[in-house]
């Protein structure tokens, strides 16, 4: 939320203080988990699915698809009242 203030507000952590002076590990952990949130509250804001479109992934770094593990496996995106869609490429 360091990096986009405003998005504390709609994934609702705008309350919370992060230690801004952790470790890189844990700093990564902390922006998976928010991305797993703000997908997971836009697409059950809206009736029609979510798509989220990577292309050329042959050149995603380890971080990336760690993200996109987490987004996929551990999100918590695969209830019935997510509507998301993923399609990925090399």
């Amino acid at each position: 939320t360091r990096l986009i203030p405003t998005l504390g507000f709609i994934v609702g952590l705008e309350g919370i203080d992060c230690d801004h002076d952790e470790d890189n590990v844990n700093a990564q952990n902390r922006l998976q988990m928010l991305l797993c949130q703000f997908v997971r509250v836009i697409s059950n804001s809206f009736a029609a699915p979510v798509t989220l479109f990577l292309d050329d992934l042959q050149w995603a770094d380890s971080a990336s698809i760690a993200a996109v593990n987490q987004l996929l496996l551990g999100g918590g995106l695969n209830s019935q009242d997510v509507h998301f869609f993923f399609l990925g490429c090399y």
